[in-house]
């Protein structure tokens, strides 16, 4: 059994990205969702809820609402907002102090800090560039066969 060994202790909180490719249909995000879901427990941002609606096209949005109405989601609060600002300013390269599409991300990222919870993300290039202190961000290379091996927990 994935993740045989291993505690239940875990919190992931997972990025859009892996859970868009869920939604389409992409093998290695199930399998990545399955063997989190064996270790720990999956949670998402309203963040990515309002991103992945946003991407939706109107035969997806059925089933985008039944997987979100399963997966327990962190709503955006005054600690939240105050981390995310917090993060903006002080990793302007990451999360774009002047560049407020990058804002999503921070909101992520601070509810994964509150939550003290572990961030998986497809977004290599975004988070692999500084060391954040913060919190735990566990980022997949997408066009690896094998999303597993690379969280390294």
């Amino acid at each position: 059994m994935a993740g045989e060994g291993l505690h239940l202790s875990y919190e992931f909180i997972i990025d859009t990205g892996i859970i868009l490719r869920y939604l389409r249909e992409i093998r290695k995000a199930a399998d990545l969702l399955d063997f989190l879901e064996h270790i720990g427990k999956i949670t998402v941002s309203t963040i990515t809820y309002m991103e992945i609606l946003v991407g939706c096209q109107p035969h997806e949005e059925e089933s985008t609402r039944l997987l979100f109405d399963r997966l327990p989601q962190h709503y955006i609060n005054q600690e939240i907002a105050e981390k995310a600002s917090s993060l903006i300013k002080k990793y302007q390269d990451i999360f774009g102090k002047d560049n407020p599409r990058q804002y999503p991300d921070a909101i992520i990222a601070a509810t994964t800090w509150q939550q003290k919870a572990v961030l998986v993300s497809l977004n290599k290039k975004h988070f692999d560039s500084t060391l954040i202190d913060e919190f735990t961000i566990k980022t997949i290379d997408q066009q690896s066969e094998d999303w597993i091996k690379q969280l390294k927990l």
